[in-house]
């Protein structure tokens, strides 16, 4: 037996550094060595308490990586992925379906969230008896930090494996190691929607979060009251379709979703970008810009603490656009996502595209530089819904998180970003986790349901015309959902939302069989990998074989 995957839950090891808390690396309230954060020498005092809560999103670290780029947008039809039969890349075994339960991808990101559980649990054990004096807000506000972080982490964990093991207080490796799957409908009955309505009930908004020395922490990207209504939203939204198609939950998201909107509304429309040069700085390495639109991202800044999904996210860029090079991946816009960006709308005498594509979120290639070959550009054919057939890019690239110096340049910014770089992944770019337009959306899927067509596209053309899009028009509720699933597509591209979204519309298998189909079914490429069962992943060969027998494997594998 491998003693060392037993640590999966039972140990946590903080990643020192993310700079959560205050403004810059230099001034960061530095996390409690792993060692103290079980130990009766610690969390006795407030500075300590949040110091072990900053630690818990310190585990955040590698899931802009290996989640949301890798398990999400690599898994879904917003990305085409190089089927490599002559070599071996995990995005790839992903993508393709091919990959069965010995993946690396999957023991970790496993092993990630179970810390972040194991240090959640640890802080809402020892917290409360830490004396805060007269700063009641302040534990609470640290207590409502911690259940929002493990109710969101299970959140993940059961999306991404289905049945889990239920674990809501620190234990040893030898009790860890006993502990059965629980059925995925117990984890959100028991645990994440109990621990995301406390956090909810018990959070401040960020506007009055502060730290131990009492310091204002608001825009500083922690969890607050709305973070938690939004991810509830989220929840209620995922329980609500496949695999539970639980019809009650819909009106439990609708709640949670409209009193964002409400307060976004009854503050200055909080959260929404108000053109489209606002929504492409949204994503840029600014300390303006950092926080000012999301409800809730992953933190990163430069000096060691960066986001390496940057990395990783497509193919390699010349130095006119990037002080650092990025790994040459082939992950590429999936060519219908494309064609949506190849639309051309007209306004007056001007014709414009979708403000939020080319050369921001996809970049369609470069010219050639010195010692740097121009791009080629790959075109290919596409069967339209109707029939029509056109040509479209199919090795575009997603470009949405890159801080390169011509994009920069063009929004008329200046960013040395890359001189704090400590190398070429470590980019200082927040991932998001939670956007205004994402619960929008939402809102308006419910909107639909409910017969308010005029409600839902009214969601659907604010977003679409702030991008320079023509607004859309029906009054039929089947075409309205479209229009929103749609849009949800091309606005969260690149944010880990796709896959989970074609999931809970039971829409996975299909979607899959056609991006397939699209390509049509090259090497490396086979539809019979897309079996029943697969919008789960394996439980990890590591875990299953901690106690031969303990966990039954997932349909599919």
């Amino acid at each position: 037996m491998n003693m060392k995957r037993i640590i999966y839950i039972a140990k946590a090891s903080f990643m020192i550094g993310v700079c959560l808390a205050l403004t810059s690396c230099e001034d960061f309230l530095t996390s409690a060595p792993s060692n103290l954060l079980s130990s009766d020498g610690f969390y006795q005092t407030p500075s300590q308490s949040e110091q072990g809560i900053v630690g818990v999103y310190a585990g955040l670290y590698d899931m802009a990586l290996l989640e949301h780029l890798y398990l999400s947008e690599c898994r879904s039809d917003n990305a085409w992925v190089t089927p490599k039969t002559n070599g071996f890349r995990e995005y790839s075994e992903i993508g393709t379906f091919r990959a069965d339960y010995s993946l690396s991808t999957f023991d970790d990101v496993w092993n990630k969230w179970y810390k972040i559980i194991y240090d959640a649990n640890v802080a809402l054990a020892k917290i409360p008896s830490c004396d805060f004096g007269t700063r009641d807000d302040f534990k609470n506000q640290l207590l409502g930090e911690a259940h929002f972080l493990r109710g969101w982490a299970y959140f993940e964990m059961v999306r991404l494996f289905g049945n889990i093991p239920l674990i809501d207080k620190p234990l040893s490796p030898d009790e860890v190691k006993n502990i059965k799957l629980s059925p995925e409908r117990e984890i959100y009955d028991k645990i994440i929607v109990p621990d995301l309505i406390e956090a909810k009930t018990i959070l401040p908004i960020n506007s009055e979060m502060k730290n131990a020395s009492t310091t204002s922490i608001a825009g500083k990207g922690r969890a607050d009251k709305i973070a938690a209504q939004a991810m509830l939203g989220r929840v209620y939204m995922t329980m609500a379709g496949f695999p539970l198609n639980d019809s009650s939950a819909q009106a439990l998201a609708e709640t949670e979703l409209k009193a964002v909107i409400t307060f976004s509304e009854g503050n200055n429309n909080m959260y929404w970008a108000p053109d489209s040069t606002e929504w492409r700085k949204q994503f840029l390495p600014a300390d303006a810009y950092y926080n000012k639109y999301p409800i809730f991202s992953i933190q990163y800044r430069a000096g060691g603490t960066g986001n390496k999904a940057i990395f990783y996210f497509g193919p390699t860029l010349p130095t006119s656009y990037a002080t650092y090079n990025i790994f040459g991946n082939g992950i590429y816009v999936e060519k219908s996502l494309m064609y949506e960006f190849d639309k051309v709308y007209t306004q007056g005498d001007i014709q414009l595209r979708d403000a939020r594509g080319y050369d921001y979120s996809i970049l369609s290639g470069f010219d050639a530089e010195p010692n740097f070959p121009e791009y080629s550009k790959s075109i290919d054919k596409l069967t339209l819904e109707g029939g029509s057939v056109v040509d479209v890019q199919s090795n575009a690239m997603f470009y949405k998180f890159m801080p390169s110096k011509h994009k920069i340049n063009a929004l008329g910014m200046t960013i040395d970003y890359d001189k704090s770089m400590s190398g070429n992944q470590d980019w200082p770019v927040n991932h998001p986790v939670l956007r205004y337009e994402d619960v929008l959306l939402m809102y308006a899927e419910i909107l639909v349901s409910k017969s308010d067509v005029a409600g839902a596209m009214n969601i659907v053309n604010r977003i679409r015309q702030r991008a320079g899009c023509a607004p859309e028009s029906t009054n039929n509720a089947t075409e309205a959902l479209k229009f929103v699933k749609r849009e949800r597509r091309i606005e969260l591209m690149g944010e880990g939302v796709r896959w989970f979204d074609l999931v809970r519309w039971n829409e996975w298998k299909g979607a899959i069989e056609n991006m397939f189909d699209s390509y049509n079914n090259p090497d490396g490429i086979d539809k019979a990998n897309v079996k029943e069962g697969r919008y789960l992943y394996p439980i990890p060969m590591d875990q299953v074989n901690v106690k031969p027998g303990l966990y039954n494997q997932n349909t599919g594998y």
